[in-house]
C-alpha cells in the first residue's frame, strides 16, 4: 500500500469475501530496547499482550510482536502504532543529508536561536555550544540565502530570485543532499515564494524530499524554520519506515486500518502522518500519556505525574485535572524546537538500560549512553559488557531472574555481579554498593526531571499521585515518590504494556494551523471566523479522501493571542461554535483571565491581537472494554532477599503475583509485586492495594 491509497476495512471486506472478520485491535511501542504490544478483541473483551526485543529495523520488531501474541496479520482490524525512528534519527545524527533554503541574510537562524541557553552543569562554561553547531542537522554549508521577501500582512516587497533558488538547489545536488528545507520569512502569510522554490528544488534535485513551512504556517520565524528542517532531516527515514511497515503488513495478509500516533495526542493515518513525518518523533510516550489522561478521568485522580521508564530514557508529564498537558513549544535539545500544540512530555536518558558510568565529575550516573536492545544489558547474555540499571536491580534482588519478561529471558545475575564489580574499583564500592548507589541516582535524576513540569511550574506535587508505567518505572517508582513528597503511586494494570494500551484509547485528532493577524474585537470577527471555516473545511475534505468516518468528525479551536505590540502569543483554546462580533467580545475579557492566570497580570488597556487560528479534528475511535478478572491462585509467592534503598543489609521480603491479587487485597512493604512484564517495589511503611479496576495503589501505612 502506498501513503496515497484511501480506502476503508468494509470495502476491502466487500471486495475480499474469502477473509475471515478480522476482530482484534493491537497497539504496538516501540521503545529503545523492547517493542511492546497489546491486543484487544473487540467481540469476548479478550487481552492478550507480548514483548519482543525492539530491532534495528523497527518493522521486523513490530510484525514480530504480531505473531508473539499468537496472531496472524489477517486477525486484526487495527493497529496503532507508535515508533521510534524519526527520534531515533534525531538523536544519533543519522537523518538524511539535508540542505536549507532560506530568505538571504537568515539562514543562520538555525544556529541564532532565542540565545537562550539552558541551566545546568555548563551554564557557566565558555567554551560551551549550541547542540545545533556542534551537531548540525543542517551544516552551514548547506543552508543559501535567496533574494525575495514578503511583508507581515502577505504583499511581496521584493519578487522570487528563481536564479538564486535554482543556484542553490544545484549546489545542494552537488553536495549529495536528498532532502531539503524550504523555509522563507512571512511565508505564513503568503506561500507563494515558498511554492514556487520548492518546484525549482524538485527540478533540480528529482526525487529529493522537499518540506515547506506548509507543515504548520505560523509565526515565530527561529521555531517555524527549525521544524521545517528537523521535518526535512527526519522525514525520509520516517516515510521509508511506514512504508515497509505497510508492505510488510500486506505482505502477512494485513487489510485492516493502520493507525500512527502524533504529537498532538491523537493519531493519523498513514497518509496524514507522512506529511508530517517531525511530529511523530516522541510517538509512543504520548501513547503512555494518552493512557494516564483515560486513568486520570476513570476516577483513580485527576491529577497525575507520570514517568515512563523504558529501556533507554525515562518520558514524563504532568496531568491536571484528566486534562490533556500541551505545549505551544516542544524543544528537545536547546534551539532545536517544535512549533505546535503538542503533548508536554519531556525525557532523561536514564533507563533501565543506561550504562553505570562516570560522569564528568568522576561519579556515578546512570545514562545517558545505553546498552539498547543490541548487546543489551549484560544479565541478557548477548554480548553486553558494561552493567546498566537492569543489572543493578538484578544484584540488588529488584528483579527476579527467573519471573523476568515473563520468563522469555532468565537473567544471568552472577554476570551481572561480575560486571558491577569491574565497574566498582574505580569508586572502591562492591557489586552490591555500585548497584544500590546506581538505583539511588536513577531514583533521584527521575525526580529531579519531575521537579521541572511540576515544581518549578508552581505545582504541589503533594496534590498529585505518581504514575508509573514502563516495566522499569514501578521498581522505582515508590522511592521516587518518597523523593519528591507524593504520597500515593498509582501502579495501573500491565504497566509494561500501558503505552501500547493508550494507543488503543486514543482518537483520530488532526490539528491545522494559519496565521493571519487580525484584531480580536468585532471589527476582526470577519476574518477569523473566514479563516477557522477555510482550515475547517480543508480538513474535513481530506479526511474525508481519506476514507475517514467523517459523520462523527468534531472540531475543536484555539487562537494564539497576544497584546498589540507584543511579539509572543499564547495558544488559548476557545468554544466550537461560529464566532459572531458578539462571542468576540467576550473572548477580550477571557484572553485577560487567561494572561493573568499564566503571568500574574493582565493589561486589559491594550487591545488583544490573534496571530494564529487552530483547528483540531477529532473522531472519536470505537473503545473496547476490557476484561478485568484476576487469575486463580495464591498470590503470594515465595520470600527473596533484597537489598533495599538506604538499607545496610539484605532483607527477606514477600514477594506476591500481581495477577493473582484481587479487588481489594492489600500488601504490606517491604515486597516485590511481580507481573509478568514489570516488578512493583512496595517500600518499608508503605501499603499496597488492589482498586475495583485492578490498579495498585501505593500508600502510607494507616
Amino acid at each position: 500500500m502506498s501513503n496515497d491509497d484511501a480506502f476503508t476495512l468494509e470495502a476491502l471486506m466487500t471486495t475480499h469475501p474469502d477473509l475471515a472478520d478480522p476482530a482484534w485491535v493491537v497497539g504496538i511501542d516501540v521503545g529503545g530496547t523492547f517493542t511492546d504490544i497489546i491486543g484487544l478483541h473487540r467481540g469476548t473483551g479478550e487481552v492478550r499482550d507480548g514483548k519482543v526485543l525492539s530491532t534495528p529495523r523497527q518493522e521486523e520488531g513490530v510484525l514480530a510482536s504480531i505473531a508473539a501474541i499468537g496472531l496472524g496479520a489477517r486477525e486484526v482490524a487495527e493497529i496503532v502504532h507508535g515508533h521510534t525512528v524519526g527520534i531515533n534519527a534525531l538523536l544519533s545524527r543519522a537523518g538524511e543529508r539535508t540542505g536549507l533554503i532560506a530568505t538571504r541574510g537568515h539562514q543562520d537562524l538555525l544556529d541564532i536561536g532565542r540565545m537562550h541557553r539552558e541551566f545546568g552543569e555548563r551554564f557557566y562554561d565558555p567554551t560551551w555550544l549550541r547542540p545545533h553547531q556542534e551537531r548540525p542537522i543542517v551544516p552551514r554549508e548547506r543552508r543559501f540565502g535567496v533574494l525575495e521577501r514578503m511583508r507581515y500582512d502577505g504583499s511581496v516587497l521584493a519578487s522570487l530570485d528563481e536564479d538564486s533558488v535554482r543556484e542553490a538547489a544545484r549546489e545542494l545536488a552537488r553536495q549529495g543532499a536528498k532532502s531539503v528545507a524550504v523555509c522563507l520569512v512571512n511565508s505564513y502569510t503568503n506561500d507563494e515564494h515558498e511554492r514556487r522554490a520548492a518546484e525549482i528544488v524538485a527540478e533540480e534535485i528529482p526525487g529529493a524530499y522537499v518540506q515547506t513551512s506548509a507543515l504548520y504556517p505560523v509565526t515565530k520565524e527561529h521555531e517555524r524554520t527549525t521544524t521545517v528542517a528537523l521535518d526535512a532531516y527526519v522525514g525520509p527515514r520516517v516515510v521509508g519506515y511506514l512504508d515497509r511497515l505497510e508492505t510488510g503488513l500486506a505482505e502477512q495478509g494485513f487489510v485492516g486500518t493502520l493507525w500512527i500516533m502524533m504529537m498532538n495526542g491523537g493519531v493519523a493515518t498513514v497518509a496524514d502522518a507522512g506529511r508530517a513525518p517531525v511530529f511523530q518523533l516522541v510517538s509512543g510516550p504520548v501513547g503512555g500519556v494518552s493512557g494516564s489522561i483515560r486513568l486520570a478521568n476513570e476516577g483513580a485522580t485527576p491529577n497525575l505525574l507520570t514517568i515512563d521508564v523504558g529501556g533507554t530514557s525515562t518520558d514524563v508529564a504532568a496531568i491536571r485535572g484528566g486534562q490533556t498537558p500541551l505545549t505551544d513549544l516542544w524543544t528537545l535539545e536547546t534551539g532545536l524546537t517544535l512549533t505546535m500544540p503538542l503533548v508536554d512530555v519531556e525525557s532523561i536518558g536514564s533507563g533501565a538500560g543506561s550504562l553505570i558510568r562516570p560522569n564528568s565529575l568522576g561519579n556515578v550516573a546512570v545514562g545517558p549512553a545505553s546498552a539498547g536492545s543490541d548487546p543489551g544489558p549484560v544479565c541478557y547474555g548477548r554480548g553486553g559488557t558494561e552493567p546498566t540499571l537492569t543489572d543493578a536491580c538484578a544484584v540488588l534482588g529488584v528483579l527476579q531472574p527467573d519471573l523476568f519478561a515473563n520468563g522469555a529471558i532468565e537473567l544471568d545475575v552472577e554476570a551481572s555481579r561480575a560486571a558491577l564489580e569491574k565497574a566498582g574499583d574505580r569508586w572502591g564500592m562492591s557489586a552490591t554498593e555500585l548497584a544500590a548507589a546506581a538505583y539511588e541516582v536513577a531514583c533521584q535524576d527521575i525526580a529531579a526531571k519531575v521537579r521541572t513540569i511540576s515544581v518549578y511550574r508552581g505545582l504541589d506535587v503533594r496534590e498529585f499521585a505518581l504514575q508509573p508505567s514502563g516495566s522499569a518505572g514501578p521498581m522505582l517508582a515508590d522511592r521516587v515518590a518518597q523523593i519528591l513528597g507524593a504520597q500515593e503511586v498509582i501502579v495501573p494494570r500491565s504497566p509494561g504494556q500501558f503505552s501500547a494500551l493508550g494507543l488503543l484509547r486514543t482518537d483520530l485528532r488532526v490539528t491545522r494551523a494559519q496565521s493571519i493577524m487580525a484584531p480580536l474585537d468585532p471589527g476582526g470577527t470577519e476574518a477569523i471566523e473566514a479563516a477557522f471555516a477555510t482550515l475547517e473545511a480543508r480538513v474535513h475534505d481530506e479526511l474525508k479522501s481519506q476514507g475517514a468516518d467523517v459523520e462523527r468528525l468534531r472540531f475543536e479551536r484555539a487562537v494564539f493571542a497576544m497584546y498589540r505590540g507584543q511579539t509572543w502569543d499564547n495558544r488559548m483554546p476557545i468554544p466550537p461554535e461560529s464566532l459572531t462580533a458578539e462571542r468576540v467580545q467576550e473572548l477580550v475579557p477571557a484572553f485577560h483571565a487567561f494572561y493573568d492566570e499564566h503571568y500574574g497580570f493582565a493589561a486589559r488597556e491594550i487591545p488583544v491581537v490573534v496571530s494564529t487560528v487552530e483547528v483540531t479534528a477529532v473522531i472519536p475511535r470505537e473503545q473496547g472494554r476490557f476484561e478485568l478478572a484476576p487469575d486463580e491462585g495464591d498470590a503470594f509467592l515465595r520470600t527473596a532477599a533484597l537489598v533495599l534503598p538506604g538499607a545496610s543489609g539484605v532483607t527477606d521480603v514477600s514477594v506476591y503475583v500481581r495477577e493473582r491479587l484481587a479487588p481489594g487485597e492489600q500488601v504490606s512493604g517491604p515486597a516485590l509485586v511481580t507481573e509478568k512484564f514489570a516488578t512493583t517495589v512496595v517500600l518499608p511503611g508503605r501499603t499496597a492495594r488492589v482498586d475495583d479496576d485492578l490498579n495498585l495503589i501505593i500508600e502510607p501505612e494507616s
